[in-house]
């Protein structure tokens, strides 16, 4: 149960399930009337009586000095700035903030092969407010951010965040580990992890198990395909050992040929646009030479035209005279 402080902070801050006590301590010399409001503008109680149909609001004290109500089970839906009035002269109110955290589900870990060699791993927790941190946690301790996205989901407040790993090269005794942080947890994370071993025996993504963090060999990409899962539980320790950087420099010429590669398909694709360009202005002259050749020839007939009828024109007026006499 989570109590509002009557001085000092105005904002209390709890998870999702427990319950919370709201104060309200006007003083005043009479007995006029107080009322609770939640975050959407309704009255949850005035005085004692009840006007919200939700079972969870139950009255706790009242007085004519105070109005104390309580809401079990908190969501995340139930969060916002709740609100006493005081109709006493002078009218007062106070306003309580209240923030809801939910806490992200156990952690469930994805593999599956990219090449003959190179392994992806993927986690993901959903159901989480705010997002959750994932890291990834090697052989020698450190932890990896890796490539993180995160997803909004229906109900417009919680989030799945998801986080990939591609393992390029790995020792037979290699795990590696994902682990969820997030304010809700407190001082604890969410564990889960992945074991070499019998991916290395039968060569297949197919085995799953949950021990200790761990991986020599590493490197960062995306885009991953499920072929196994498993669910974690609360990290306790990890194990140190030595991190080889052979892969690291391996990723570093996998960008280059990358960056390498996007001006060479820009220049095709200027190149292939010219070509279309020219192609199209060669077949427009060409178009024009036809019609200008067919307006010559028109032109030139009209002519021929207009002048045989000419020559025709005094001969017929001639015989036209000679009948008359």
């Amino acid at each position: 149960i989570r109590d509002f402080p009557e001085a000092g902070g105005e904002t209390i801050t709890l998870k999702e399930g427990e319950d919370l006590n709201l104060h309200c301590t006007l003083s005043s010399d009479d007995g006029s009337a107080r009322q609770w409001l939640n975050p959407h503008g309704f009255a949850i109680f005035l005085n004692t009586q009840r006007a919200l149909r939700d079972q969870r609001y139950k009255l706790i004290h009242y007085s004519k000095d105070e109005l104390s109500i309580q809401l079990s089970n908190v969501t995340v839906h139930d969060e916002g700035v709740y609100k006493c009035f005081y109709y006493g002269i002078p009218f007062k109110s106070k306003n309580k903030t209240v923030k809801v955290l939910a806490a992200p589900s156990n952690p469930v870990l994805e593999v599956s092969r990219d090449t003959e060699r190179s392994v992806i791993l993927s986690c993901y927790t959903q159901g989480c407010k705010p997002q959750a941190r994932i890291t990834w946690l090697l052989d020698n301790g450190i932890e990896l951010p890796g490539d993180t996205k995160h997803k909004l989901e229906a109900d417009g407040k919680k989030w799945t965040t998801s986080s990939t790993l591609t393992v390029l090269a790995y020792g037979p005794n290699s795990t590696a580990s994902c682990i969820i942080h997030h304010q809700a947890l407190r001082e604890e994370k969410l564990m889960t992890s992945f074991q070499f071993e019998d991916l290395a025996r039968t060569g297949t993504a197919g085995s799953c198990s949950s021990l200790y963090p761990i991986l020599p060999l590493w490197t960062l990409k995306s885009d991953v395909t499920s072929t196994c899962k498993l669910t974690g539980s609360h990290l306790t320790t990890q194990i140190p050992s030595p991190l080889t950087d052979r892969d690291v420099k391996s990723e570093g010429m996998e960008k280059k040929e990358t960056n390498l590669l996007l001006p060479i398909l820009v220049a095709a694709l200027i190149f292939m646009l010219l070509i279309i360009v020219l192609l199209f202005v060669r077949k427009l002259k060409k178009a024009h030479g036809v019609w200008k050749r067919e307006n010559d020839v028109s032109d030139q007939t009209l002519e021929s035209y207009k002048s045989k009828s000419n020559e025709d024109s005094p001969g017929h007026e001639k015989n036209e005279h000679g009948n008359e006499l």
